[in-house]
C-alpha cells in the first residue's frame, strides 16, 4: 500500500498518504473501533464486518461513493460481497487470498487432491505433511474443511462439520511435530529448509512467498474438488473519525481500478482484489494455480459475534490438539461456545489471537497534520 500512496501523489498532489507499521496480530484481532480516531482509512478482516457495522465503526462506502463507481467495483473484484452487512458497503476488496495448499515441487511429484491423499502422504512418510496450528489457523484450516465437506456432500457451505474435525485430529497426530504452533510464515520456512516437509494442504497463499521450490497450488477436496477454502485478503474501509471522509473514499475506489492493481499493487508484491488481473497469464503462475480456489472460496460469518468466538474458540481447538483430544469432544465443545456466543455469553478462557498471513502490517499516520498546500489521510493496512 505504500506504493499506491506514493503513486496517487502524481493524481492528487493535494492529497498526502502516509503509512505506518503495526503488528499483523492487530490487523486480525483488533476492531477498527479501537483505532483511535485521527485516522482516515483502515484495512479490515472482513469477518470483522457485522460488528463494525453496528457499531457505527465504518462509513458506508454507498452514502460516499457515486453508485455508478461502487457497481463497477463490485463487477470487477473479487471477495467484495465479503465487505457487505445490511444491505450496505462497508470496505473495497484492495487485497485477495484464501487458503491454498503448498508443495516442495522438487521433492514430490505426485500432489495430493482428496483428503485420502493427503492423509496417504501423512502416514507414508512421517513429517511430510505439516499445518499451521496456531489458534487463529486452527481454527481457519477446519473452517476450510467444514465448508468443503459441506459442499462436497450437495449442502451449503458451513463452518463446522463433524468430518472436517475428525479429519483434522486425524492429520494432526500424523502431521509433522513442528505443526503444533506453527503460524504461516514459520511453515514457510520450514517448507523451504531441509526439515522433510514437503507438503501443506492448508495455508494463506500469497505471491510473495512464490519462489524457489515453493509451489501454490488449490486446496485438496473430500471428492478432489477445491470448494470452500476460507476467503482472505484485506478491505480498505473509510473510518468516521477522520477529517477527510470524501478523499479517503477517493483514494480507496482508485485502488480498485484494473490499472493501479496490475501496475501498482501486483509490481509492488501485493495481491490485487480485481479479477482481470487474477486472470491475466502476466500476472504469473502463483494467481493461475489457485485461481480456482480463489473462485470458490467461503466467506467467513461476518456476524457481530464471531470475531470473539474466532479468538476463543481457536485457542480452544489448538489446545485440544495439542492434547490429543478426540474429534466428538472437540465437535461439542466448539459448537457450545458458539451456542454462547450467540446469546452473548463469551468466554475469554482460551483466547490466543496469532497472525494468519506471512506479512507485517502498515498504517498510515499523519494524525490530521495538514501539510502545505495538501490534505493528509490516514490508513492502516498489511503491506509487505
Amino acid at each position: 500500500m505504500a506504493a499506491a500512496a506514493a503513486a496517487y501523489r502524481a493524481v492528487r498532489p493535494d492529497v498526502v498518504v502516509r503509512c505506518e507499521a503495526r503488528p499483523l496480530a492487530l490487523f486480525n484481532d483488533q476492531p477498527p473501533w479501537e483505532l483511535g480516531d485521527g485516522y482516515d482509512l483502515a484495512f479490515v478482516d472482513h469477518p470483522m464486518t457485522g460488528a463494525a457495522a453496528e457499531r457505527g465503526a465504518l462509513v458506508p462506502l454507498d452514502a460516499v461513493l457515486p453508485a455508478e463507481r461502487l457497481a463497477r467495483i463490485a463487477a470487477d473484484s473479487l471477495g467484495h460481497d465479503a465487505y457487505a452487512w445490511g444491505g450496505r458497503q462497508w470496505a473495497l476488496s484492495v487485497d485477495v487470498a484464501c487458503q491454498v495448499a503448498v508443495v516442495r515441487a522438487d521433492r514430490l511429484e505426485v500432489v495430493p487432491r482428496t483428503w485420502d491423499d493427503v492423509l496417504a502422504l501423512a502416514g507414508r512418510t512421517a513429517g511430510a505433511v505439516a499445518l499451521t496450528l496456531a489458534p487463529a489457523d486452527a481454527l481457519c484450516t477446519l473452517v476450510s474443511l467444514s465448508a468443503n465437506a459441506a459442499l462436497a456432500a450437495g449442502e451449503p457451505a458451513t463452518w463446522l462439520r463433524p468430518e472436517a474435525v475428525e479429519f483434522l485430529v486425524e492429520l494432526a497426530r500424523l502431521a509433522h511435530p513442528v505443526s503444533i504452533g506453527l503460524t504461516p510464515p514459520r511453515l514457510l520456512e520450514h517448507l523451504a529448509g531441509d526439515g522433510g516437509i514437503v507438503y501443506a494442504p492448508f495455508v494463506f497463499g500469497y505471491a510473495v512467498a512464490a519462489r524457489g521450490p515453493l509451489v501454490f497450488t488449490d486446496v485438496p477436496g473430500v471428492d478432489g474438488h477445491p470448494r470452500g477454502a476460507i476467503l482472505g485478503g484485506a478491505g480498505l474501509a473509510v473510518l468516521p473519525g477522520g477529517r477527510h471522509v470524501a478523499e479517503a473514499a477517493a483514494f480507496a475506489a482508485w485502488c480498485m481500478s484494473a490499472d493501479v492493481q496490475r501496475t501498482v499493487l501486483l509490481t509492488a508484491g501485493g495481491q490485487p482484489g480485481h479479477g482481470a488481473v487474477w486472470d491475466d497469464p502476466a500476472s504469473g503462475a502463483f494467481f493461475r494455480d489457485i485461481r480456482r480456489s480463489l473462485a470458490q472460496a467461503y466467506v467467513r460469518p461476518r456476524d457481530p459475534w464471531w470475531p470473539a468466538y474466532h479468538r476463543v474458540a481457536g485457542g480452544l481447538l489448538a489446545e485440544a490438539l495439542r492434547d490429543g483430544d478426540g474429534a466428538a469432544s472437540i465437535h461439542r465443545r466448539l459448537a457450545d461456545l458458539a451456542d454462547r456466543h450467540r446469546e452473548g455469553v463469551p468466554s475469554e478462557a482460551h483466547a490466543a489471537p496469532t497472525a494468519r498471513r506471512g506479512r507485517r502490517s502498515r498504517r498510515v499516520v499523519g494524525r490530521d497534520r495538514t501539510p502545505t498546500g495538501g490534505k493528509e489521510t490516514s490508513l492502516h493496512g498489511p503491506i509487505d
